[in-house]
């Protein structure tokens, strides 16, 4: 059998150096990369202009038949978020029960929201929803972690506290992604009443975990790590880490939905056994749509007659 060259040696190690090398780019760099852009940047980010502002379009409202006035609010000198008012109709109603703030789930915007905020009107309920940021008509490439969009929801907050349009109790309904945002400005934010958590993350891992399974991203070692820095990178946001010791007690009422799976958590448990029975209502997501709305209004309704 003939022998290998010396020669031939160093071409083979020289190969399997760079097919090594090949790979490691491709797990730890290129793939990553490619997976931050589709899990937490906007749907439209290969065609998106900062400068190009979409108009804040209110259709999806209109054709339900509300009648909503549109807004701009600058939350962090970076991001502009496009928002929306719906009043009830006080000529049937009398007054207005409340102010009820919308916030869409992660990779979707405003108008998914549009049938809850029609139930809410018509029960007398003020209505604000508005696209997070890196979604629909709002500015931003990426979404946050759930701290920047407490924050973008406490400056829509502050604006129309402002200008006199809220009337308590103000309630905010999130999902997912909005349900964190809700669950940390009421940590800061007294102006707020009362939270509805629909499927919160509760934690960075928890995220990831999320949407992991959501994108089909595969496995490989260091996943969180890496993921998260070529995160910080692209988005070139300081974003926290949150832990499950991270994790506050809920700051008012708050109607914490989950699956069954989902309920069984460390996350969950950890939110439920920190905070005050009287204000923490934990339930299990409803199977159809319809059912969920009403179990968020009887929420909502509640507060209402609890507020002084």
């Amino acid at each position: 059998m003939p022998r290998i060259s010396r020669q031939m040696k160093e071409i083979i190690k020289t190969i399997t150096f760079l097919l090594v090398v090949a790979v490691l780019v491709v797990c730890y760099i290129i793939y990553p990369l490619n997976r931050v852009k589709t899990s937490m940047g906007r749907t439209n980010l290969d065609d998106y202009n900062a400068d190009s502002l979409a108009v804040n379009d209110a259709t999806a409202y209109i054709e339900i038949g509300l009648n909503p006035d549109t807004f701009r609010v600058e939350s962090d000198g970076l991001t502009t978020l496009a928002c929306l008012y719906v009043a009830p109709n006080l000529d049937s109603l009398g007054q207005i029960k409340g102010t009820v703030f919308l916030v869409h789930e992660d990779g979707t915007d405003r108008d998914a929201m549009a049938p809850l905020a029609r139930l809410f009107v018509d029960s007398g309920f003020a209505v604000v929803a508005f696209d997070q940021r890196a979604s629909g008509r709002s500015t931003g490439e990426y979404r946050g972690e759930g701290r920047y969009e407490a924050s973008d929801l406490d400056e829509v907050i502050r604006y129309l506290d402002l200008r006199e349009r809220i009337i308590h109790p103000l309630i905010t309904v999130g999902y997912s992604l909005g349900a964190d945002g809700g669950l940390l400005a009421a940590l800061e934010e007294k102006r707020i009443n009362g939270v509805v958590a629909v499927n919160p993350y509760l934690s960075t891992r928890r995220m990831q975990d999320a949407l992991k399974k959501q994108y089909d991203m595969l496995w490989f070692p260091f996943f969180r790590t890496i993921m998260w820095w070529w995160y910080d990178i692209r988005s070139s946001y300081a974003a926290p880490y949150r832990d499950i010791d991270d994790i506050e007690p809920v700051a008012c009422r708050t109607l914490l939905l989950t699956t069954p799976k989902a309920a069984r958590d460390d996350e969950v448990q950890r939110i439920k056994e920190l905070s005050p029975p009287e204000l923490l209502e934990c339930k299990t997501i409803p199977a159809s749509e319809e059912d969920l709305h009403r179990e968020i209004l009887r929420f909502a309704t509640s507060t209402t007659s609890q507020e002084p």
